[in-house]
């Protein structure tokens, strides 16, 4: 460098709150930071009022003041009123109310007076002679309601009228009284289709082998109406399946006549003999392959030969 030179100057070095001022200038702007006040302990007002007095902060920083406790609304109270409640309930569950027996008295008090009415009426309507009947049978005499061929026990069992059926089993009537037919209440039954009523007379010990007077028994009818609930009740039973008529059908025989696969399947696989002839000599075989070349007839006479060989069918 040349001694005349002039020496380079150097500009001078701002001072620290210089920069500071210069910097907050040429930033942005932003908005303050939101103010979050501190969180307030919480409230127990859900579970017990008292128990948010004992959780509100005092004046006094972070000392907190507790109401004194005088036992009273405290857990072990709320328990046992819930318990006494719960015992009520099971209470009125349990045991029926006073006004319930009070509705049933006047309710039979009100029948009483219904029927005493109805037999003024009635009285009122008869004649001097229908009134003398009346008198004269204060009871039901069943041999004034009975004929040889209509009989209330048998009416009873084909018209499910099972209270005024056990009634006159009650009174003594024989439970398998024939009539001019030979017919049991249980024969009754099974030809009507009545199951209740069929199963409550063989609780009852109705026989299931009586044999009306063409030898036919109650098996013999279920096969006929096609009561296949029936059939198998009866087997249960321990009737004889190979039972026959006075003209040597069995019941297999009238399940093949009434074509009924499903029945004649039953009585084969509980014991039917299928080489039983009637007195006609025809096997069931025979009266299958008696309806001609249609597709049943080929049906029943594969049941008959391969059951119960193979009683998958």
């Amino acid at each position: 460098m040349l001694p005349w030179a002039p020496a380079p100057t150097s500009s001078p070095t701002p001072s620290a709150p210089l920069l500071r001022a210069t910097q907050r200038a040429l930033s942005p702007r932003l908005p303050p930071p939101p103010h979050h006040p501190p969180p307030s302990p919480p409230l127990l007002l859900s579970i017990c009022p008292r128990l948010a007095l004992r959780a509100l902060p005092s004046s006094q920083g972070d000392v907190f003041w507790e109401e004194p406790d005088d036992g009273s609304g405290s857990d072990d109270e709320d328990d046992e009123a819930e318990q006494k409640e719960e015992s009520g309930r099971r209470g009125f569950s349990s045991f029926p109310s006073p006004s319930l027996f009070s509705g049933l008295d006047a309710a039979r008090r009100q029948e009483q007076r219904e029927e005493q009415e109805l037999r003024g009426e009635i009285e009122f309507l008869l004649t001097p002679e229908e009134m003398a009947i009346l008198d004269q049978n204060e009871t039901a005499d069943i041999t004034k309601i009975s004929s040889p061929k209509w009989h209330p026990v048998h009416s009873y069992a084909l018209a499910l009228q099972i209270p005024l059926m056990d009634r006159l089993l009650d009174s003594g009537v024989d439970i398998n009284l024939l009539d001019k037919d030979g017919f049991t209440p249980l024969h009754k039954a099974v030809i009507g289709k009545k199951e209740a009523v069929i199963s409550h007379l063989l609780r009852r010990g109705a026989k299931p082998h009586v044999r009306d007077r063409d030898g036919a028994t109650p098996l013999h009818y279920a096969v006929q109406v096609g009561a296949l609930q029936t059939v198998k009740l009866l087997i249960k039973n321990r009737v004889d399946v190979n039972v026959a008529d006075n003209d040597g059908w069995t019941p297999l025989h009238i399940a093949i006549q009434s074509r009924n696969r499903d029945i004649a399947k039953i009585l084969l696989v509980n014991g039917a003999d299928k080489t039983r002839r009637t007195k006609d000599g025809r096997t069931a075989l025979d009266l299958s392959l008696c309806f001609g070349r249609d597709f049943k007839s080929y049906d029943l006479a594969k049941l008959v030969k391969l059951v119960p060989a193979d009683r998958k069918m």
